[in-house]
């Protein structure tokens, strides 16, 4: 539907069968890209949160809240997706391919990228240490000795110095794990609300029609330059 609904221009370009620069095709205008209204996509209560599960993909997500798959572009356009490869969550066979072609082989995948943080509190429940603080290999290898341990602070409720080896409160990320954090991440989406469904469809058409200028030719096509045409 969305791609049936984007408006027309007439494309000068490399045509085949044909030595004129003057000719053109018909083709769609991406530029021309739907949007929802500004008013709509600041308040939060036209929206629900949802988690894309599994291998989801944007239209059956939309088949599942909208009724139908042909509302994709919706599920995308409120999200601000233009790059579905790399914006929307891979599938378990596009990831794996993606990690072999990006670490060449299995056995790296588990090698270890970084190592982060855990949260750490004191007897009061305090927090004296946040999570997921990215460190080296130098900060996990430290041992609780006092002037060499990782974390060192009082614990007033104990009435103690408390020292922490590395390993106590960082754990090993391996590139597996980041990147399924990366793919992971980019599973929390908003959705339109059915009932505002229309608004937006009203607006793609309203976008789409094109308004009287010197390339106007009808609502939903227009001329383009020709840049094959230079002065001499």
């Amino acid at each position: 539907m969305y791609f049936k609904t984007l408006p027309n221009i007439n494309y000068h370009g490399n045509l085949p069968d044909t030595n004129s620069s003057l000719n053109t095709i018909v083709a769609k205008n991406f530029f021309r890209r739907g949007k929802l209204r500004a008013d709509i996509f600041k308040n939060t209560s036209f929206f629900t949160k949802y988690s894309i599960i599994g291998n989801e993909r944007p239209e059956q997500v939309s088949e599942k809240f909208y009724g139908s798959p042909l509302y994709d572009w919706v599920i995308l356009t409120t999200n601000n997706i233009l790059d579905v490869y790399n914006e929307w969550p891979l599938s378990e066979n596009a990831f794996y391919d993606y990690m072999l072609q990006k670490y060449q082989s299995e056995e790296r995948f588990y090698d270890i990228k970084h190592y982060k943080t855990v949260e750490v509190r004191n007897s009061s429940g305090i927090i004296v240490q946040n999570k997921d603080i990215i460190v080296d290999s130098t900060f996990y290898e430290r041992v609780a000795v006092s002037g060499e341990s990782a974390l060192e602070y009082y614990d007033e409720n104990l009435g103690v110095m408390i020292q922490k080896a590395g390993s106590e409160i960082a754990i090993p990320v391996s590139f597996l794990e980041y990147e399924e954090e990366i793919n992971d991440s980019k599973r929390n989406i908003f959705i339109l609300r059915q009932r505002y469904l229309q608004d937006a469809i009203n607006d793609l058409e309203d976008i789409s029609t094109y308004e009287q200028s010197s390339d106007y030719v009808s609502d939903n096509l227009k001329n383009t330059d020709n840049i094959k045409i230079t002065d001499v």
